[in-house]
């Protein structure tokens, strides 16, 4: 896209638009986020880079709102003529940064390194007058060194001297250019000063050497051999090279090649290693080459080569495994398959190629029965091993990568940040629709984006003359009526072109009936095959993109031998290929096995799948997600039974290679065929995949699971299977799986039975716990507490590390309530304390003590848990759990009053359900968080929008919690009057549970301003906690020290010179703990009153009529 806009990076960083006139780019910082971004032109920088590049790795807190204001103030620059939200089209904002959408060739750093290549190919083909003038052309544009004005900044110093390599290379091929041209003479002094400049380069003193030889000066020429010599030998201790040497001896002896050459002879090109010419590839396949070159030199990392269906990403892969093989690489493949593959499949493939075996992937993983996420973690770090270990450079090709499993895409992610450092490069071919798992392969993608070394390759549909080259290349007689054809059918899809033509051929011609699409091309190619062809491969379409020849045998009934006769025409048309080393096959492309497969009737291949399972039952060694994938397809035919017992099978059996979210599609799967009527199966069923779902973090979805498996055995009267539900039911949880208020009688009564009758140890502690959980929301909560208490007593007995991390959690969480915050540290430290901790419980258990260690202020405590979170998330990566740290993190924002940094956060990751709150949290975070951002920075009319939509958020019985905050936000906006009658009409009642220490202060600053609800009541009620910090459960916001509400309090009480020591305590205590923005505000208030000015004093006229009673103990309903 070209804007009209030109880049300068050369000397000062400078802007111009399309006139001509230089743009203002403001400070320092703000110019380097330009010159970042025109060094990538039309490619995504990633926000992480620019951050750390332009701090060197020591962002302050605000980087991320400070680099915001950047951008925002740069759009302003490079596009003055565009209206308010109008979206940008120069600085785009594309996930995970931004973008200069603008062409390399408006950059001058992109023109010079384009030019002086350009030169230099020019000289290899012997075209010395073309050199010269493009090189000329290019060391024009040199005005200055490249990002002087960012010399120290990290992004600046690699481009610097990369460039300072290639401009000394292009003035050595200005002068090879010159001297082919006879320029020798006018060569001279330019060479001296060259070789001065760079002494070390033996290219320069070559021609130097060569350029005094010409002009009849061999003594001279033999003096500048020796100068190099002695200067090499002096300052290096080496002698000269090869080529150096071999020129000494040629002017000794005068040899007749160092004259200029009659007729240059054009330097022959490097044939590439590529068997067959690819057609419009070259720019992909170059791109390739220097990444090879860049891998030998132990710079890995990963190559995206995306496109269309049929676009040839399969192709250049292959071209790019050709290349790689002749440079000496290890290739190894690993194709991803559709859903009959067992997790980790193409990582399986690779790691044999690789001579592993499959190694740790193979199997049982060592770390199953342990923590998870540590086993995981070891699991990825012996694959890096596997694929570092194997003794030379190596390329993994993995194709189809939309089709990988979710494990796979997580390993991806993990291996790319690894293997940057290794000669390792990883070629992955996708398309660029969402995929077997859209939500992963995005995570994984984005992942990848933001790793230095990962680059993408987008390919592109033909234009006419592609078309006609490919012709060529398949020695079709052109005409310009055949390429218009065809382009317009094939829409230039590569794979499309090559079966029209295919077709062409068959039919001798091209019909104006031609299908409309790839899939009806291929239709017709396969009538035309024999009919016993046809249906042994509609069979191979139902097995899978892999066809073996064993398999359809076994099928069919048919001899081995006559099955690979059968095959002959498909491959003899390209519809199939053999697979070398074995008498297998492979559909030529995913499009041919899809065409053919959507040609089947439903009934069909219902009853095709139930073979193929029957058959592949039979065999020895088959994975049971395969049988379990193809009893499941056949389950209308009856198949169902089988696909419900195998998928259960491998459901097991993922979990034990640590690929839980395969385990959880799986127990999916068995529930989907279960037949009607089937209780128990379905208990267990549910039960399965409720324990799944809690391992990879989806909590929610597995309680509604695990609700219906209790019902359903107590309707069955299973007390094992009721058991065992509810034992999942009430593990490790960030927070109460009730909605806010909610007491679930009939669970309790369930609880209640079974701890009546006999049951063993861990699960009478187990069940404790829940019950203690259950008991929360409620006027039983105090009963609730004494079982949690018993369940950690029972569990300390027991010598179970992860039963007593269980139980404790309960007794954590079950005693939040006002008051309690030193058991809660207690109960948090013996957690942290029990031995082989889960990492995610590690999480879980420090962000809970980060909340009550904020309440204390121990900031510094605080700081450490946060920064062992940073650790373990390195070693987990579980989204859900990187958001709850996250979240936390929200809290401390606002109490340094970092409003920006809390509103990325929030925005970031504020929508992540993380696994525990079943009510409304998400918004509850939002709303709360906003709030806090918008009454810090005073913003009038943000305020008053805010009051609204948290008003209308209220009034929803789930939320409860959020009431005084909108109250508030209605005095703060200066609606007195709503405020007051929201306060009559919702009441003033805070009941004893985990926000309560965040909403009595929230109602005593609206009484401090309005009066109402009494304030009498809510200072005794807070007084005890003046020194303790105000947050909102267990992050998302935090607003200061409690004497702060309290002087407030006392001023609207009238005892004056009380209010004036909270508000002198309040200003201290910020002070000391470097709350800068809190400690303002209550130094404003002191100075309120001590000028005698009442906090929250009525104006004239605003009598207060009435006081609303204040309850602290009844809860909230």
């Amino acid at each position: 896209m070209d804007t009209g806009l030109t880049f300068r990076l050369f000397g000062a960083c400078e802007a111009a638009d399309a006139a001509g006139r230089p743009l203002d780019l403001g400070a320092r910082k703000q110019r380097a986020v330009l010159a970042m971004l025109a060094l990538e032109p039309g490619r995504v920088v990633p926000l992480d880079r620019l951050i750390d590049e332009l701090w060197a790795g020591e962002a302050p807190s605000g980087a991320t709102g400070t680099l915001q204001a950047y951008i925002s103030h740069l759009r302003r620059v490079l596009e003055p003529e565009r209206r308010p939200r109008t979206p940008p089209r120069i600085l785009l904002t594309r996930e995970p940064g931004y973008l200069l959408a603008v062409a390399p060739g408006q950059v001058d750093l992109t023109r010079f390194t384009a030019w002086a290549e350009d030169g230099g190919r020019a000289l290899a083909r012997g075209e010395h007058g073309e050199a010269r003038r493009v090189l000329d052309r290019a060391l024009a544009l040199w005005r200055g060194n490249p990002l002087e004005e960012f010399t120290g900044l990290e992004f600046a110093q690699p481009v610097t001297a990369r460039l300072a390599e290639v401009r000394v290379a292009a003035v050595e091929d200005r002068f090879e250019a010159l001297l082919a041209l006879g320029e020798g003479a006018a060569c001279v002094p330019d060479l001296e000063s060259l070789v001065e400049e760079h002494p070390y380069r033996e290219r320069s003193w070559g021609l130097l050497v060569l350029a005094l030889y010409r002009v009849g000066r061999q003594a001279d020429a033999l003096g500048a051999l020796r100068r190099a010599r002695e200067r090499l030998a002096e300052d290096l201790g080496i002698e000269p090279g090869p080529q150096l040497r071999r020129l000494e001896e040629a002017v000794f002896g005068q040899a007749p090649e160092l004259e200029i050459p009659a007729a240059p002879v054009a330097a022959r090109p490097v044939e590439p290693a590529v068997s067959e010419k690819l057609v419009a590839r070259d720019a992909q396949l170059r791109l390739v080459r220097e990444r090879l070159t860049g891998v030998r030199r132990g710079d890995g990392g990963v190559l995206l080569v995306t496109g269309e269906a049929g676009i040839g990403k399969t192709r250049l892969a292959q071209a790019a495994a050709e290349e790689a093989a002749a440079r000496g690489f290890r290739v190894a493949w690993g194709r991803c398959l559709d859903d009959t593959a067992p997790a980790f499949w193409p990582w399986i493939q690779v790691l044999r190629e690789c001579g592993d075996g499959a190694g740790p992937l193979s199997g049982e993983a060592p770390g199953h029965g342990r923590d998870p996420d540590v086993a995981l973690f070891e699991l990825y770090e012996s694959v890096v091993s596997a694929l570092t270990g194997t003794g030379g450079p190596l390329m993994v090709i993995l194709d189809d990568l939309h089709w990988a499993d979710v494990s796979s895409l997580r390993l991806l992610g993990f291996v790319a940040g690894e293997l940057a450092r290794h000669p390792v490069l990883v070629v992955a071919t996708l398309r660029p629709e969402p995929g077997e798992h859209p939500e992963q392969l995005r995570d994984t993608l984005g992942a990848l984006s933001r790793e230095r070394a990962t680059e993408r390759i987008e390919l592109t549909p033909f234009d006419a003359d592609d078309v006609s080259s490919y012709l060529r290349l398949r020695l079709v007689a052109e005409s310009p009526e055949l390429v218009g054809a065809l382009l317009e059918r094939s829409g230039g899809n590569p794979f499309y072109l090559g079966e029209l033509l295919r077709l062409r051929e068959s039919e001798q011609g091209l019909s104006s009936a031609l299908p409309p699409g790839a899939r009806d091309v291929i239709a017709r190619r396969v009538a035309r095959l024999p009919e016993q062809t046809r249906e042994v491969l509609g069979i191979a379409s139902a097995a899978g993109r892999d066809v073996e020849v064993d398999l359809l045998a076994a099928v069919t009934a048919t001899p081995v031998e006559e099955v690979m006769s059968l095959l002959e025409p498909a491959v003899a048309t390209g519809l199939l290929s053999e697979v070398p080393d074995g008498f297998d096959y492979r559909f030529s492309h995913a499009l041919v096995r899809d065409a053919l497969y959507s040609g089947l009737g439903r009934l069909a291949r219902a009853r095709l799948h139930l073979r193929i399972a029957l058959c592949l039952e039979a065999l020895p060694g088959v994975e049971p997600v395969r049988l379990a994938r193809h009893f499941a397809a056949a389950s209308k035919a009856g198949g169902a039974a089988k696909a419900v017992e195998h998928a259960r099978r491998a459901a097991r059996h993922a979990s034990a290679r640590l690929a839980y979210a395969e385990a959880v599609e799986l127990w999916e799967l068995a529930l989907s065929c279960l037949p009607p009527g089937d209780e128990a199966g379905r208990c267990a069923v549910l039960t399965g995949l409720g324990q799944a779902r809690r391992t990879v973090g989806n909590a929610e979805e597995a309680f509604r699971d695990l609700e219906e498996a209790i019902g359903l055995a107590l309707r069955t009267g299973d007390r094992a299977a009721l058991v065992s539900a509810i034992t999942v039911f009430g593990g490790l949880t960030v927070w109460n799986w009730r909605p806010y208020g909610v007491v679930d009688e009939g669970m309790v009564t369930v609880l209640e039975d079974l701890l009546a009758g006999p049951l063993d140890e861990a699960d009478r502690a187990a069940l404790l716990g829940t019950l203690g959980m259950e008991l929360y929301y409620g006027s039983r909560r105090a009963e609730g507490e004494r079982h949690a208490a018993e369940a950690v007593e029972v569990a300390r007995g027991l010598g179970d590390p992860g039963l007593l991390a269980r139980t404790l959690n309960n007794y954590l969480l079950v005693s939040w309530t006002p008051g309690r915050n030193a058991e809660r540290l207690d109960a948090a430290g013996e957690m942290l304390a029990v031995p082989g901790l889960p990492r995610a419980a590690q999480l879980v258990a420090r962000v809970l003590r980060m909340a009550c260690l904020l309440r204390t202020g121990d900031l510094a405590g605080w700081d450490r848990d946060l920064a062992r979170c940073e650790r373990l998330l390195d070693e987990v990566r579980r989204p859900e759990l990187e958001a709850m740290v996250r979240i936390a993190e929200t809290a401390r924002c606002t109490l340094d009053g970092r409003w920006a940094d809390a509103e990325a956060l929030l925005s970031l990751f504020g929508d992540v359900r993380y696994g525990s709150s079943l009510w409304q949290g998400a918004e509850f975070r939002r709303l709360v968080t906003t709030f806090t951002c918008e009454w810090g920075r005073g913003r009038g009319a943000g305020l008053a929008r805010l009051a609204d939509e948290l008003v209308a958020a209220a009034e929803q019985p789930a939320m409860l919690p959020l009431r005084p905050v909108a109250v508030l936000a209605a005095m703060e906006a200066g609606r007195g009057d709503l405020a007051r009658e929201l306060t009559g009409r919702w009441g003033a009642e805070v009941g004893e549970d985990w926000i309560a220490d965040f909403l009595v202060p929230v109602w005593g600053l609206v009484s401090a301003g309005l009066g109402v609800p009494d304030p009498g009541p809510l200072y005794e009620r807070l007084l005890p906690y003046a020194d303790q910090l105000i947050v909102a459960g267990t992050g998302c916001a935090a607003w200061g020290c409690v004497h702060h509400v309290l002087a407030g309090l006392a001023s609207r009480l009238g005892r004056t010179a009380a209010a004036r020591e909270h508000a002198r305590a309040a200003a201290g205590r910020h002070r000391e703990l470097g709350l800068a923005h809190w400690e303002e505000r209550s130094l404003a208030l002191l100075g309120d009153l001590e000028a005698g000015r009442a906090a929250g004093s009525p104006p004239p006229g605003d009598v207060v009529t009435e006081l609303l009673p204040f309850s602290p103990t009844k809860s909230v309903k």
